[in-house]
């Protein structure tokens, strides 16, 4: 008898511990799923959000949409190309990876009909990221057919609105080997015309330090995906210029985009973003 109230005693309490493990098992899943949704949703809303840069002198007033990243997604991209045409922009730019390189790139006509879209709207430029080597022909394909200019390596002058003479220059992705600045842009200790750089990867500026441009333009690190709520901070394992405009050597910016696109489909106050970059005329 009394081996038998032992083994009740022990099987309720064993019930407990089980029903208690269950209840902290259930309660972790239902945290992860409202965690995941929440995620979701952060990656979901894509913002328009204005900067105005003092730089580039004598070619203000200038708006520059920009917007990067987008990851193979084309239902993005044409939600990209509508706000874009809300904002009325001088010139529009495209900071590189349009494909997301463990995913298959299909249906390239969406991604050309989107873009020849944003033709339509204002002359529209583009770079490669390091996602974009692995698609490199189809990736090239979608911009020739849409007629927008690819710069890879590559410089154009661009008369502005001011009608005063831009050099827009696009370098190869840092992080692919392919940055080849001596074949667009000129030593930083030679006169030239104002100069606008795109490349991908904000941490190329190493790099290209020794050369001649003004403000650069960069996506790639997504922000991190992961800020700080309520301080417009970031937190990013790529670079220490994860988003914002940030100073750099002899006069130089660098402005960072926190891409429109989502690696994993998640973001955490970190929202993506098509950004309107304003440069405001020289004052006299």
């Amino acid at each position: 008898m009394a081996h038998s109230g032992l083994i009740c005693r022990i099987t309720a309490h064993l019930t407990k511990k089980k029903r208690f493990y269950s209840i902290c098992a259930l309660s972790f899943i239902l945290l992860l799923l409202g965690v995941c949704q929440f995620g979701k949703w952060g990656a979901e809303r894509l913002e328009v959000n204005h900067t105005s840069i003092q730089a580039l002198p004598e070619i203000g007033p200038l708006k520059i949409a920009f917007f990067s990243d987008v990851h193979g997604n084309p239902a993005l991209l044409e939600r990209i190309v509508e706000l874009i045409a809300q904002q009325e922009p001088n010139l529009i730019v495209f900071g590189g990876d349009l494909v997301y390189a463990e995913h298959r790139f299909y249906r390239t006509r969406r991604y050309i009909e989107s873009f020849k879209q944003l033709q339509s709207i204002a002359p529209t430029f583009a770079i490669l990221g390091n996602h974009d080597y692995e698609k490199l022909d189809q990736v090239q394909r979608v911009y020739q057919a849409a007629g927008v200019k690819l710069l890879r390596n590559e410089s154009i002058e661009w008369v502005s609105p001011s009608g005063n003479k831009l050099i827009i220059a696009g370098v190869g992705d840092y992080n692919e080997g392919d940055e080849k600045p001596t074949d667009c842009l000129l030593p930083s200790d030679k006169e030239t015309l104002p100069t606008l750089l795109l490349s991908h990867d904000p941490e190329s500026r190493v790099a290209l330090k020794d050369f001649h441009w003004d403000l650069m333009l960069s996506g790639h690190t997504h922000g991190g995906q992961l800020g700080i709520p309520f301080t417009d901070t970031y937190i990013s394992f790529r670079s220490d210029m994860p988003a914002g405009l940030f100073p750099y050597e002899n006069g130089k910016q660098i402005f960072v985009t926190r891409g429109t696109g989502a690696i994993l489909g998640m973001r955490f106050f970190c929202y993506p973003e098509i950004n309107i970059i304003t440069i405001p005329a020289q004052k006299k």
